[in-house]
């Protein structure tokens, strides 16, 4: 009994610390776009690519928690019935692809500084030759 609270206690702080990680990086992704800092922008990847770790940690303690929970002993207590099959469905689909599109985003933003032209351009000074300008 233990055991599956403490999964279920790390599956829901690990989901905090990703949702509120992903949300401090899209406001930093957002303020870096809209003012053109590459350092924000880069920060917002790296914080993109930090909820990604903690989203991949709270899928593994969930789906450790289910099945830790099916296997217990005795099976006809805690267990499913012989005649029903045990899935995961479009809700561990959906949250694996969100998983891969918060890494994909974290990747993009980590590399758009270093993919972006630069804006600053210097002003072209006259060269001086033969002594006039």
């Amino acid at each position: 009994e233990c055991g599956f609270l403490y999964l279920r206690r790390m599956t829901a702080g690990f989901v905090g610390m990703a949702v509120s990680i992903i949300l401090f990086g899209w406001i930093i992704g957002v303020l870096g776009c809209c003012q053109q800092h590459d350092l924000m922008q880069y920060v917002a990847g790296l914080l993109f690519l930090m909820g990604g770790t903690c989203c991949i940690i709270s899928l593994c303690t969930c789906v450790a928690g289910i099945n830790f929970e099916l296997s217990r002993y005795p099976r006809y207590m805690y267990g499913l019935p012989e005649d029903i099959s045990h899935g995961y469905g479009w809700s561990m689909f959906c949250a694996w692809g969100g998983l891969g599109l918060t890494l994909l985003a974290g990747f993009l933003c980590t590399l758009a500084p270093s993919l972006s032209t630069p804006t600053r351009t210097t002003p072209h000074k006259p060269r001086q030759e033969n002594g006039t300008v």
